[in-house]
């Protein structure tokens, strides 16, 4: 017999469900009964565990179930009545679709695929396999909804009852074709649609074999009726019990919503007044979002089903349970419908509104700017509703959104990251295999080579993963060198110059990874000079890079390594095969690219079953395929391959809002309700006959199913129903619309209830009060004030926020670093002095003390990544060859020319130059940039050799050791390829006076060139210069316990001008220029400048004003 058990509670079902299945086990008493076990048909892995976790609960144990979906089930049961079916179908979506690739491109000649062909335009690549699909899903559709069109076409039939298909006249004969070719492949040519009538048949001459337990079918929204008839069938023979979540306990298979009665109206003008009357609207929200429950109800009551009802009324104490009173009473403001429009446009007079409390939340609304604020204020309200309900625990809430994949980056980023105090266990289903593991996502990454340009972020991305790491035990320091090593030597993009080809441009191989491994390689193997290129006409010489020695060269060869299997990767994405071939190299791949851990493991696993499952194809399409179908099919496969199995893992479950997620939560959170995501968008497939006939009963529609799931998410919310959409935008705070569902909930609580001692109020004052009662606007930022004021009603939580918020508003920070001066260190420690220690501390003191005292670096270093070839020189790289330029002008013995042409070619083969004619302009540029610098250089050294000067001090209060370089005869010399900086002429005159040190000179000039007009310094004499070295000895010692306020650049704008704005312009800087006070070290001990001007200017004063002393006049 059949039974319909339906209940507007979910919890009812399932007492009922699990009471039943004690009773069965308490009379099964011989042992054959016991062995076989109980089936439970659901829609969703997610509705087994509810159950399961029930079952166990409340029986001890749950052994010995099943809970199949409803279509492998019916397949088991053609299975049972048919001996010859297979495991599946031969008519699967997975099937038809290697089939059709099979046979479609036979009849694109035939002149009813016309319309196929000229879409096709002779593709047979990845829009030739994405029609196949299209193709099988259709018919897959057929075969459940109108299995009657696929019999009659098999007859030879090429029509349909109730539609005109002329425009597809293709659709018949390829079916035909379908059933064909499976003939010849010899697989069964039973499917859905010819079997159904005959298991219905089969199952009415007898009952089947074997033991015949209840069948349970629990909980599922809506059944096609095909499904339903088979169900059906089968309770001649054993009881069956469909478990249904109905919203409401009276009959509401006729009830439409005002725009579907509109619209009839309007087709039908001579509708009477009495006849309209016969029109029943019912409950608003469930006239307008319950159509495919409705579908249901009709064919249910058709049925031969024997009802019991458990409904469940309860006094409503919360506008969430009158909103689902109102629903399951089928009325509104607690009358039944039809209000007068008059009524409904006032508060009410014979029908008032429902009254709600101010502390009700059981209703929320939450307007916020972005994922990430979404998940920031639903973190702060989680914690809040735990502060204020203790029994509440994280099992208890369910947050769904329309696509949980892309918020996931961003629910790690807010609840994973969360301090130990405020960390809320949590969980996120309904990802597929791909979008859980970051080696799979890689794999796919491999497999599309071929359309990647294999650039130096993605070469260092696949080097970043873990199980790359292993396989090629690679060291995260080997990492960090090559790392540093690709971008040194110039590697931006593609394997070489023959890859660099396939996207259309000249066949050069500088910038690529084997121009890289060149210099890389020669640079370990043979040091010295440029080597010439052999049979490349774009790259004459290659420079060796000459910084691999000892143990770091094993990172080399195991970067070498991993170009030759990106190199055998690129061929195989780049060549078509058969689908055998492309799996086992696949496969083989895996053991070549990876070594994992226990976790990824189980996402390998998954990559193997869907890569074997491809290969089972390879009979169906025994045709080469290209490397984008066989990307595009494991993908699919992948997809197919969710990790559901978290749901109800005893932590906040994070999903997508899909099909079976009306099981009971306590708290049930909707976020992205945005106008543009839900109801989900579905772009129709034109060729699809069933959106074209007649509608029937229980046809699919997604944007119908996501209006029944909005619906069921409030009833299935016990305590409280949250909803969050974007209501403006993060970049100009304009408005965004919620979702149209969101907007006709907020428009309904409007129209029926009102916030208590508002009812007297006018209706807009009424309506506003209910919506700001509802509705929260959140800030743009986390640390707004509105979260940490006390009469606020939205809070925070994060004491991060509160922080940056008092810095915003409190004063400004103390701009004095040290209270005191640190101990001083030993004497031992601090009686030597390096010249290059004593440079370091007057370039910045601030940088020079957290370095040597606390060992600390602030500073962040970085090489960026730079994917693209150079096209052009930009300021930084001028700069560095200018420097080297000038450097190796000065060593060079040839002709200026040809010198020239040798640096050229030493920049070329480093790869800093742009390719062709534009790195010829661009060194030209460089060139001649530096010609007043050479000239400056070449007078002041005048063909001297350069000297290395021995510094060996012993002074009062310290002795300074080193080397001072630049010596030419008398002379000190320095350059830069830029303009005078305070830091050059404070490193000028630490050396000069060091030099001058030594002994009495009567002669000589210390040098600066620049871009600028040279920087001259006469002779120091021996003792003045060294009581000048004393003095800055002191600062240095003293700056080893408490860096003084001394800033080069900024000291040198002060003594030059005396001019405190103009001063506190150079350290603070401009909107064109950074200042010195914006470097890291610095702005830790001097935020404030102002606050600490008098300071500076003394010691800056001390420093800096001697050496304009010594200035030579110009």
């Amino acid at each position: 017999m059949l039974h319909l058990i339906q209940s507007n509670k979910m919890e009812v079902l399932q007492a009922d469900l699990l009471h039943r299945l004690s009773q069965n086990v308490s009379q099964q008493s011989d042992l054959a009964s016991l062995l076989t076990p109980e089936t439970i048909i659901v829609q969703s892995p997610g509705m087994a565990q509810w159950l399961k976790i029930a079952i166990a609960h409340n029986l001890g144990v749950a052994a010995n179930i099943q809970f199949p979906l409803p279509s492998s089930f019916i397949w088991q049961q053609y299975k049972s009545f048919f001996n010859d079916l297979p495991e599946t179908s031969a008519f699967t979506k997975p099937n038809m679709v290697w089939k059709l690739m099979h046979i479609l491109q036979r009849f694109l000649d035939r002149p009813e695929f016309s319309e196929i062909n000229l879409y096709l335009n002779g593709d047979r690549g990845l829009k030739y396999y994405q029609l196949c699909q299209k193709i099988a899903d259709v018919f897959d559709q057929y075969q459940v909804y109108r299995p009657e069109w696929i019999n009659n076409w098999e007859t030879g039939a090429n029509s349909i009852d109730d539609r005109d298909i002329t425009s597809h006249p293709w659709q018949p004969v390829l079916w035909r074709a379908l059933v064909e070719i499976s003939k010849k492949l010899n697989e069964s040519v039973y499917h859905r649609a010819n079997l159904h009538a005959q298991l219905i048949q089969r199952i009415g001459q007898g009952k089947p074999k074997g033991l015949q337990k209840p069948l349970y079918v629990f909980g599922i929204s809506t059944l096609p009726q095909q499904q339903l008839d088979v169900f059906e069938a089968l309770a001649q023979h054993r009881d069956v019990f469909l478990f249904w979540c109905n919203p409401s306990q009276h009959f509401w298979a006729d009830i439409v919503d005002q725009n579907t009665l509109s619209r009839q109206k309007l087709q039908d003008k001579n509708v009477d007044s009495d006849r309209s009357a016969l029109f029943d609207i019912g409950n608003p929200l469930l006239a307008s979002w319950g159509k495919p429950g409705r579908d249901y109800l009709e064919m249910l009551l058709a049925s031969s089903a024997e009802s019991q009802d458990l409904f469940i009324d309860q006094q409503p104490d919360s506008i969430l349970a009158w909103l689902q009173h109102e629903i399951y009473d089928l009325t509104m403001r607690n009358t039944v419908p039809p209000i007068s429009a008059n009524e409904l446009l006032s508060n009410g007079d014979l029908h008032p509104k429902i009254e709600i409390a101010e502390r009700d939340t059981s209703l929320q609304f939450h307007s916020c700017h972005s994922k990430v604020r979404e998940l920031e204020v639903l973190h702060d309200h989680l914690l809040e509703q735990f502060t204020i309900n203790p029994d509440l625990k994280p099992a208890d809430i369910v947050v769904m959104m329309p696509d949980v994949a892309a918020y996931a980056p961003f629910i790690d980023g807010v609840f994973g990251s969360a301090e130990a105090e405020l960390f809320i266990p949590y969980g996120i289903s309904d990802r597929n295999a791909a979008q859980e593991s970051h080696v799979l996502e890689s794999f796919i990454s491999l497999l599309n080579l071929h359309q990647s340009r294999i650039n130096l972020s993605e070469l260092l991305a696949f080097l970043e993963i873990p199980a790359i790491q292993k396989r090629f035990e690679l060291s995260a320091n080997e990492y960090e060198d090559i790392r540093d090593w690709l971008i040194e030597v110039g590697f931006r993009w593609g394997l070489s110059g023959t890859d660099k080809a396939r996207w259309t441009v000249p066949e050069e191989s500088q910038n690529t990874l084997i121009f890289a491994l060149q210099r890389l390689l020669s640079g370990y193997a043979m040091k010295g000079e440029m080597l010439e290129v052999q049979g490349d006409p774009n790259q004459a010489f290659i420079a060796p890079f000459e910084n691999i020695e000892g143990q770091r060269a094993i990172a080399l060869g195991k970067l070498y390594d991993f170009a030759l299997l990106m190199q055998d990767i690129l061929s195989f994405c780049l060549s078509d095969d058969i689908l055998q071939n492309k799996v086992e190299k696949s496969l083989a791949y895996i053991d070549r690219v990876y070594i994992v851990d226990e976790n990824e493991q189980v996402y390998l696993n998954q990559l193997r079953q869907a890569l074997e499952s491809i290969q089972v194809h390879t009979q169906q399409f025994n045709s080469d395929v290209c490397q984008d179908v066989f990307v595009a099919e494991l993908q699919q496969r992948l997809q197919d391959k969710g990790v559901g199995q978290r749901f109800l893992a005893g932590k906040v479950n994070f999903c997508t809002l899909m099909p079976m997620r009306s099981i009971p939560f306590k708290l049930v959170c909707l976020l992205g309700m945005n106008d543009q995501d839900y109801p989900r968008q579905t772009v129709p497939i034109g060729f699809d006959l069933m959106r074209e006939a007649q509608s029937r009963r229980g046809d699919r529609s997604r944007r119908m199913d996501d209006r029944y799931l909005f619906l069921e998410a409030i009833l299935s919310a016990r305590q409280q129903l949250y909803v969050s959409y974007l209501g403006n935008s993060s970049r100009d705070n304009s408005e965004r619309n919620p979702s149209i569902l969101v907007t006709e909930l907020l428009d309904y609580c409007k129209q029926v209830f009102c916030v208590e001692n508002t009812l007297h109020l006018p209706v807009a004052e009424t309506e506003d009060k209910l919506q700001n009662h509802l509705l929260q606007l959140h800030g743009l930022q986390p640390f707004s004030k509105q979260y940490f004021d006390e009469s606020s009603r939205i809070r925070s939580f994060q004491q991060i926020w509160l922080n940056v918020l008092n810095s915003h508003m409190s004063e400004p920070l103390n701009s004095t670093f040290f209270s005191q001066p640190l101990n001083a260190q030993s004497e031992e420690h601090s009686s030597l002095i390096e010249v290059d220690d004593l440079l370091a501390f007057y370039q910045n003191p601030a940088k020079f003390f957290f370095r040597q005292r606390w060992r600390l670096s602030l500073s962040v270093y970085f090489n960026e990544l730079a994917d693209e070839e150079p096209f052009e020189i930009d300021q930084l790289m001028r700069y560095q060859l200018n420097e080297v330029l000038l450097d190796q002008f000065l060593q060079h013995s040839s002709d200026e020319h040809t010198f020239q042409q040798q640096f050229y070619d030493s920049c070329h083969a480093q790869g800093k130059l742009p390719t062709g004619h534009a790195g010829s302009l661009s060194f030209e540029h460089i060139w001649q940039a530096s010609e007043s610098l050479r000239e400056q250089l070449l007078q002041s050294v005048k063909n001297t050799p350069a000297s290395l000067i021995e510094i060996d001090l012993k002074l009062v209060n310290g002795n300074i050791q080193g080397w001072i370089k630049q010596v030419y005869g008398t002379d000190l010399v320095l350059f830069r390829a830029g303009k005078l900086r305070g830091k050059d002429i404070m490193e000028l005159w630490l050396k000069w006076l060091c030099f001058c040190a030594i002994s009495e000179r009567n002669n000589g000039v210390a040098r600066y060139l620049t871009l600028d007009k040279p920087f001259e310094l006469m002779v120091v004499p021996q003792a003045q210069a060294i009581q000048y070295l004393e003095m800055l000895i002191t600062i240095f010692k003293n700056g080893e316990n408490q860096p003084p306020l001394f800033f080069a650049n900024t000291a040198k704008k002060w003594v030059e001008t005396q001019d405190i704005d103009k001063t506190l312009a150079e350290f603070n800087g401009t909107d064109f220029n950074s200042g010195e006070g914006q470097e890291t070290n610095i702005q830790r001990i001097c935020p404030d400048l102002s606050a600490q001007f008098t300071e500076f200017a003394l010691i800056s004063d001390t420093v800096f004003a001697p050496i304009f002393e010594y200035k030579v006049a110009k």
